[in-house]
């Protein structure tokens, strides 16, 4: 084994024992995405327990008798089962036009004949369109109508009658809002707690002055760096088995998909959040600093790559390119893995964050090494002098 592969195994076992040395680390990279789980919980769990999700309700039969009344009386009634229904009439013209618009997320057709097919056991249809694929994920809006639908059945129509939901573009699993929510703050923690480690591996020995002795004694500092990287990878999973397992205990849901799949998607996003987290320690030289960096850019690719939030709040301009960022075509390819159990486009997502990380392990410990050559303090004092120079000549 020649010196560099020594450096980078002792800089990686070091980097583990310092981490079991100091549990303040190993805390929060767990607390810190749980403790967010459960705020977000909290704080959308009045959405999910509000007055209820607006539902467009279309009334196309014309001579509306006990069937259709019916229907609509349970579609109105209080359901004890989040999320809940909010009927409200409108014509088929202004339904369509706020569904296409997205202010409006579910529409109900009930269609001519609809009362005639019933009251003579003949066939007929219960129209319902839902919104897109994050808005669907994120509140499960078909679950509702189907409870509606089950509880009219069961009170209005034969014992021999026969009823098929056939839902097009609808999947047949999709968890509820809040375990989706911690199945995506799962890679959230691994983010955050790649960059956050990475970070303070390096501002450690800015801290305690020890990296001139590293250097000095003849160490590579590129392999030393890549240690520190590889030491923080291994650490960031802590996070997401507590996640999953939590979305279980409260939901009784886990994750679509496969365990393999997963590691190998979020190990190359783990490599390249690592590598930002260590060119952050180099600038930073601050433990303290790191912590809100690792956790706001963590959190904004959880709710822009991930379409937790509308990519209009963030403009068009980052909109269009967050679609060929590599941690959005991760966050994609897991959404899909979480609630259908199929990949679309898994070689293709895995190939692009597996480049981005490769190139992000090979340069972040020579960008990290120049900067680690700076004093950013220093030249911060010349400009300012400069500058107050430059005033007070006449």
């Amino acid at each position: 084994m020649n010196q560099s592969l020594r450096t980078i195994k002792a800089c990686f076992i070091k980097e583990l024992r310092v981490c079991r040395r100091t549990p303040q680390k190993l805390v929060l990279v767990i607390l810190l995405p749980l403790m967010f789980f459960m705020g977000f919980s909290m704080l959308m769990g009045g959405v999910y327990y509000g007055e209820g999700v607006a539902t467009a309700l279309v009334i196309e039969e014309q001579n509306p008798g006990i069937f259709t009344d019916g229907f609509i009386e349970i579609l109105d009634q209080y359901d004890e089962i989040p999320p809940r229904l909010n009927p409200i009439p409108m014509d088929a013209e202004t339904a369509d036009r706020l569904f296409q618009n997205g202010e409006i997320l579910l529409v109900i057709t009930i269609p001519e004949g609809f009362e005639n097919a019933l009251a003579n056991n003949l066939t007929t249809s219960i129209i319902i369109q839902v919104a897109n694929i994050h808005e669907d994920l994120t509140k499960n809006l078909r679950m509702p109508v189907i409870r509606k639908v089950d509880l009219f059945y069961q009170k209005y129509l034969l014992n021999d009658s026969f009823v098929d939901f056939e839902m097009e573009n609808l999947r047949a699993f999709t968890p509820p809002r809040l375990a989706y929510m911690g199945l995506t703050i799962a890679v959230y923690g691994i983010m955050f707690s790649a960059i956050f480690l990475a970070g303070s591996t390096v501002t450690q020995e800015f801290e305690q002055k020890t990296l001139d002795e590293i250097t000095l004694a003849g160490r590579s500092p590129y392999a030393i760096y890549l240690g520190k990287l590889l030491s923080s990878v291994v650490v960031s999973y802590l996070a997401p088995p507590i996640l999953f397992l939590l979305s279980y205990l409260l939901f009784g849901v886990w994750p679509l998909g496969d365990v393999f799949v997963f590691i190998a998607l979020t190990l190359p996003l783990a490599v390249f959040s690592a590598g930002i987290g260590i060119i952050a320690g180099a600038v930073f030289r601050n433990a303290v600093f790191i912590v809100p960096v690792a956790a706001l850019g963590a959190i904004f690719y959880w709710i822009t790559g991930g379409g937790i939030a509308p990519l209009e709040l963030v403009g068009v301009g980052f909109g269009t390119v967050n679609e060929y960022l590599p941690i959005s075509n991760v966050y994609r390819s897991l959404i899909r893995m979480f609630v259908e159990g199929s990949y679309s486009s898994l070689f293709i997502d895995l190939g692009v964050i597996s480049i981005f990380a490769v190139l992000l392990m090979i340069i972040s410990p020579i960008v990290a090494d120049r900067f680690t050559q700076m004093d950013f303090t220093r030249n911060i004092r010349d400009i300012k002098n400069r500058r107050n120079k430059h005033r007070t000549i006449p």
